[in-house]
């Protein structure tokens, strides 16, 4: 053991604090700040978007009822969209979407909308999003402690190249994925044993994506395996940005993403393994001729770790049964996605109706300040599956920043806001809360 004691400059005292610029937190930065709040954003990349910018990723899931291809995600999902030329400006809810870029649900579905995200093009809209909405931003800023006392976040101390810097908030929302500040904080968590396996996306160039192109990936991966040449893997699931790449969801480690020692394998062996898909593909298919290995992820991608114990744990009942609840902030709709930690190739992914992702999720108990969304909250492992994705973490990261200038704004705790109040402003932001009348959730499973 070492200790050190040190004065640090207090560099601000926002009304909201958002740790984490992934997909939550660029929902709950821009939500607060519009609604009135002065937000700060801290991130430890040097740029914003998370699962589409640091691990390389195009899929908005959760964003669509898959049945009709309606949207159950709005709000800022649509404005992102918009942003990066992939809808008109006030199209969103009127449209009928693909679930997600994926070359298997494109062969299903090829009149829907594709709504497909660029890394570039994402980090750019982020960008403008957040300037444009007011935000403080701060990249290259790492969470790095947490002081709590009396059941509230004091002081959030933050490592960048200012040094050990601290901030000190009304509210603070805990968008890291692996809930640190909420942990750090003495938030009650729970871990799944074992967890799902983390990933590193890659990216090939000059490469003409198909349906066919993945099952014919998917043999070679599996040949392999049986020689001994390749060791876990998953999917493969590709997607294209442009139509003349491919990404690959192919690898997999089984780790924790909270744990130093496994994250640092994650990515070592990530590249490793992407490295030898890529050249098992080229030396034995004749579309991947021509194809130039372009990026590795900057990060491995965690699908779940922490799960913060809030005042409601969504539980696998409340998704697979598309369970109604009061205090409903986003609706979820993937698919019950549970990657496992040691078997290769595809899995079962059972469907799943729309469901209600309460408010009180996203509040974790004993403390009186805080606020998580994205993976993090509060959900059992097997919920998770489903409510983990992209879409659905924004919308609850939206969700979580009105309620925070509320909190502020009403010199409350979180969990004494009006709840309907939070509702009408998710709605008047374009959020969506409910499915058009005349949908039924109780039908049978759509095959893929």
């Amino acid at each position: 053991m070492y200790t050190y004691s040190k004065t640090l400059p207090v560099i601000a005292t926002p009304d909201v604090l958002v740790c984490g610029a992934g997909l939550a937190g660029i929902g709950a930065a821009v939500a607060a700040a519009r609604a009135g709040a002065s937000t700060l954003l801290v991130e430890r990349m040097g740029f914003a978007g998370g699962f589409f910018t640091a691990i390389i990723g195009s899929a908005f899931d959760g964003f669509v009822d898959e049945r009709t291809g309606a949207p159950v995600v709005g709000g800022i999902v649509f404005e992102m969209l918009e942003r990066m030329g992939v809808i008109q400006p006030g199209q969103g809810p009127h449209l009928h979407y693909n679930v997600n870029g994926d070359l298997s649900f494109v062969e299903m579905h090829p009149e829907r909308v594709i709504p497909r995200c660029d890394p570039e093009r994402f980090k750019r809209a982020a960008d403008e999003i957040l300037s444009e909405a007011g935000v403080q931003i701060l990249y290259h800023s790492q969470v790095a402690d947490v002081i709590a006392r009396d059941g509230r976040v004091e002081t959030v101390l933050v490592s960048n190249k200012a040094g050990l810097v601290a901030i000190q908030p009304k509210v603070v929302i805990d968008c890291t994925g692996d809930g640190d500040v909420a942990a750090w904080a003495g938030a009650a968590y729970e871990k799944a044993d074992p967890l799902q396996p983390m990933s590193l996306h890659f990216r090939l160039a000059y490469l003409q994506p198909s349906y066919e192109m993945r099952r014919r990936c998917a043999a070679v991966l599996q040949a392999a395996q049986q020689r001994g040449e390749i060791g876990l893997y998953g999917g493969p699931y590709p997607a294209t940005f442009s139509g003349r790449d491919v990404y690959f969801n192919a690898t997999r480690f089984p780790g924790d993403s909270t744990d130093p020692d496994d994250w640092t394998a994650a990515e070592i062996q990530g590249r490793k393994d992407a490295w030898k898909m890529y050249e098992l593909w080229k030396a034995e298919l004749p579309e991947f001729a021509d194809a130039y290995f372009m990026a590795s992820g900057p990060t491995a991608g965690a699908r779940e770790s922490r799960r913060i114990v809030g005042e409601y744990v969504l539980t696998g009942d409340d998704v697979a049964e598309g369970r109604r609840h009061d205090d409903n902030v986003v609706l979820g709709a993937w698919r019950l996605d549970r990657h496992p930690p040691k078997e290769s190739g595809y899995h079962t992914i059972p469907w799943t109706p729309p469901y209600h992702i309460p408010y009180r999720t996203l509040l974790p108990q004993a403390l009186e300040n805080l606020l998580v969304a994205g993976r993090c909250h509060s959900a059992t492992s097997e919920a998770l599956a489903s409510s983990r994705v992209t879409a659905t973490a924004m919308g609850m990261g939206q969700a979580a920043g009105i309620a925070a200038a509320l909190a502020v704004q009403s010199r409350r705790s979180p969990r004494e806001i009006d709840i309907s109040q939070m509702q009408s402003q998710i709605v008047a932001a374009g959020g969506i809360l409910e499915l058009p009348d005349g949908v039924d959730v109780a039908v049978g499973d759509p095959k893929w």
